[in-house]
């Protein structure tokens, strides 16, 4: 088996990188997990199948004070879940070991506004960062990648080991609805009013951290 816990750098791109359009160029940030088993249930298999976890998180928007609420801060995020396959380029005890990997499955564009509270403000005040909108709009994803492994020779086939890794993955999804930037607004009764618009999601995501295997 292989578990993977990885940080993510993600870089939108044609239409997706003017829907994302944050204030550090379209840049997304954040984590995600892998699981990978072996078909072949001990016998060497230069395949393994299993299941991809992602989350990155595109930036904020924050909304000023008002007579009906608190300041508001919206949280712009994409997640992807989805199975994948790992095809392993190269057969040896010890070294880099390039792979190639494929993913498809299902995407979420969430945002969530909260009330926008320092965290100095919470403890003193015991102020509470509830929810005021949340939304999840849903579509498919699909995405293919290259990367390596530094395979460390095991003492005993039983052994855990931990190795770094890298990859470089482009993912695209089909046009899904998300709720646009620096749309949401306040109205004189105090309703969060909001613009949906739809993209299609294009993007390169660049993945590193710990194989465990």
């Amino acid at each position: 088996m292989q578990l993977g816990i990885q940080g993510n750098l993600a870089f939108p791109i044609g239409e997706f990188r003017n829907t994302v359009n944050n204030s550090f160029g379209g840049t997304g940030f954040g984590s995600g997990f892998h699981f990978l088993l072996n078909p072949k249930k001990g016998l060497y298999s230069p395949v393994y199948l299993g299941v991809d976890f992602n989350y990155l998180n595109f930036g904020n928007e924050k909304i000023p004070e008002s007579k009906f609420y608190p300041p508001l801060k919206t949280t712009f995020n994409f997640l992807t879940l989805g199975p994948m396959f790992r095809v392993f380029l190269k057969e040896k005890e010890a070294g880099l070991i390039p792979f190639i990997d494929g993913m498809f499955g299902m995407k979420i564009m969430n945002t969530k506004t909260r009330v926008d509270n320092s965290f100095l403000a919470t403890i003193i005040d015991q102020e509470v960062k509830g929810t005021i909108l949340g939304t999840n709009y849903e579509g498919f994803v699909s995405g293919i990648g290259v990367g390596f492994f530094s395979k460390k020779q095991k003492k005993e086939a039983d052994d855990l080991a931990a190795s770094f890794f890298f990859k470089l993955m482009i993912q695209h999804g089909d046009k899904t609805k998300y709720i646009k930037r620096n749309s949401i607004e306040i109205n004189s009764d105090g309703d969060i009013l909001y613009q949906n618009a739809r993209s299609p999601i294009s993007l390169i995501n660049l993945q590193f951290g710990i194989l465990v295997w």
